[in-house]
């Protein structure tokens, strides 16, 4: 299966303009039979309420343009999307063939003050076998882990709209790796890193206030991580390929968790910053679901 990562400009918006410019990079891709793209591709990532502008009501904007793009270039299409169903709103991704969507995944802990939050099933079984994904901050926590430790899989997507600090490359590195190659020594799969690049727009909350004052930047580091395959030369700068075998495989061995997290962290950020940062945004969102 040829497989191919495209990292997107985070800096393109609106629905239309990125819907053109993702096309324009697929049709440039050589033979591709998946691809795949990052977290909230459709809408770029945004960190404040400005993205509710582009909620996809029961994500039908998002499943007609995946599986016509599918179709159009005879290829799979793994996209992020922003989903609203029932006044809710969700950061939501899809896996679609030419003829239909194989299945839609929920970020379980997605920013509290912009999405719903809950423990969504993290597994979509398509015609080339069951798929674990999990959406940017998902990827490293136990939820995840223990949503798809029992299932086989074939392959393993962690699409990301994720921003770091630019100038700690090494840091934001050896943390992908962590957690991606600790997925594959235990699933044996290919694991799936696609990150957009692009300027952090606002971001709600001291967490947010924190990440803009240190110049957080959406970095990329996109990379394919598997112990089989072939590494595909690609005429577009933005993609990343590998032409691999997918098969169905159960878990090997365990992937190890600092409690809910697949590395230790800094726990007085957590509990001091973080945790109350998270109740505040999920005030934050209820009321404005309120007067939606």
């Amino acid at each position: 299966m040829r497989i191919f990562t495209l990292e997107l400009n985070n800096d393109i918006k609106g629905i239309n303009q990125r819907k053109v410019y993702i096309e324009s990079l697929i049709q440039k891709l050589p033979q591709p039979d998946l691809v795949v793209l990052p977290e909230l591709a459709l809408c770029s990532y945004m960190g404040s309420d400005a993205i509710w502008q582009y909620a996809d009501e029961q994500g039908k904007v998002a499943i007609n343009w995946a599986i016509e793009t599918a179709k159009k270039f005879h290829t799979s299409i793994a996209v992020g999307f922003l989903e609203q169903e029932n006044n809710d709103i969700y950061n939501s991704y899809l896996i679609a063939g030419e003829d239909q969507v194989y299945g839609i995944v929920r970020k379980s802990e997605g920013e509290s003050y912009l999405f719903k939050r809950g423990n969504f099933s993290n597994v979509i079984a398509t015609p080339f076998g069951k798929v674990g994904v999990g959406i940017c901050y998902d990827a490293r926590r136990r939820h995840f882990y223990e949503s798809i430790k029992e299932e086989s899989l074939s392959l393993i997507l962690f699409p990301h709209g994720s921003p770091s600090d630019p100038k700690k490359k090494e840091k934001e590195l050896k943390t992908n790796n962590h957690f991606c190659n600790a997925y594959l020594k235990a699933f044996e799969v290919p694991v799936v890193y696609v990150n957009s690049i692009g300027k952090l727009d606002y971001m709600l909350g001291n967490t947010g206030k924190m990440m803009m004052n240190a110049g957080f930047h959406l970095n990329g580091y996109s990379k394919i991580y598997s112990q089989e395959g072939k590494s595909l030369i690609c005429p577009v700068k933005e993609a990343v390929g590998i032409d691999v075998v997918l098969e169905a495989k159960k878990r090997k061995s365990e992937v190890r968790f600092y409690g809910k997290n697949i590395k230790k962290g800094n726990f007085l950020f957590r509990r001091l910053i973080l945790k109350p940062d998270i109740k505040k945004g999920i005030q934050f969102y209820e009321m404005a679901k309120e007067k939606r």
